[in-house]
Order: structure tokens, then C-alpha cells, then sequence
């Protein structure tokens, strides 16, 4: 076989071996994760790019720093939720070297640009977005909109799974946004 007829058929597989480890590693999460609700704000904005989606941003956005935390500097961490009574997960505890645990998520974190405020890092969660059907997007908007100004807050179904996180759901009063927007399932 010629050595280019080779390269051509490594770089062919790697084509689709790569996005489909992603998708399997995705789905993996999904199907043996751990399911945690977090308390998140969620508006809704438009990217002529991707589309419509919910920009799910949790309301835990800063921690006490791990010990050893270096300054100035955006670095990998893992935080260990805990679920309170209300059933919501928040950060019980952040470390800079892997832990392991049903509930354990790895975050980006990184200090403060001010020196005010050295007793918190910025955490920054690794998911953001949830999409929707296009047509029933700003349905969900003005949903959300409306439950905000009531002060009732979205809440983030997200699955965990070797410290790997995957946002499945957006919840308003316990009932998903797919299901009062009328969009099914996948």
C-alpha cells in the first residue's frame, strides 16, 4: 500500500472517530451521570451564528479560593456540590488537584483583577447555553422573563460524571422549559 493511500485513510477515520468520541463521551454522561439542579439566571439571546438559546449562567459565580490558588492566573479546579434541602446543588469545596465523586465537577477559576477582593476567585462553569427550537425560543423568553420578574429563578438540570458536566435541561417551577414551550424531548 502507498504511503499516501495511508495518510488518506488515517486522516478519513480520524474525520469521524474524533466527533463521534465526543458525541459517545457526551452521551456517556448523560446516561450515568449524576443529576444535580443548580439555581442559575437565564436569559435569552440571539447569535446569528447558532442560533437561539437560553444563556444559562449559574448564580454561584465566586468561592473561597483552594489553598495554593495562584494569582492572576485562569486554572483548572474541581468543585465538590453538595445538595441542600431545597434540592439545589451549590460549591461545597474547590481544589486545584483532581477529586472524585459522584457530585464533582472540573471548573475553570481565576482571581480577581482588584486587589479588593482577594477572599473570592471567579468561577466559571462548563456550560453555557442551552438551545431550543427556533420558533419556540422567544416563547421561553418571555416566560422567563415574566417568572424573573416574579423573583422565580430557573434552575439548571446538569449531569455529572468524572468531573465532566452536561446541561440537559432548563427548569422552571420544577417543570422543563421543553415542556411548556411545548418542544419534545429528545
Amino acid at each position: 500500500m502507498r504511503p499516501a493511500l495511508i495518510v488518506f485513510a488515517v486522516a478519513a477515520a480520524a474525520q469521524w472517530l474524533l466527533p463521534l468520541w465526543g458525541v459517545w463521551r457526551h452521551e456517556r454522561v448523560i446516561a450515568r451521570g449524576t443529576v444535580v439542579r443548580i439555581e442559575c439566571g437565564a436569559p435569552d439571546p440571539y447569535d446569528p451564528l447558532r442560533g437561539r438559546y437560553l444563556a444559562v449562567r449559574p448564580l454561584e459565580s465566586g468561592f473561597a479560593p483552594p489553598e495554593g490558588m495562584p494569582e492572576g492566573e485562569r486554572v483548572p479546579v474541581w468543585a465538590t456540590l453538595a445538595v441542600g434541602a431545597d434540592g439545589l446543588a451549590r460549591i461545597e469545596s474547590l481544589s486545584l488537584e483532581p477529586v472524585a465523586g459522584p457530585t464533582v465537577v472540573q471548573l475553570a477559576a481565576r482571581s480577581p483583577r482588584s486587589d479588593r477582593n482577594r477572599e473570592a476567585v471567579i468561577i466559571e462553569w462548563p456550560f453555557d447555553r442551552f438551545y431550543l427550537n427556533e420558533r419556540l425560543a422567544p416563547d421561553a423568553d418571555r416566560l422567563l422573563a415574566e417568572r424573573l420578574a416574579e423573583d422565580t429563578r430557573p434552575v439548571a438540570e446538569v449531569c455529572l460524571l468524572e468531573g465532566r458536566a452536561v446541561l440537559t435541561d432548563v427548569l422552571i417551577d420544577g417543570v422543563s422549559i421543553r415542556e411548556i414551550v411545548g418542544q419534545p424531548r429528545k
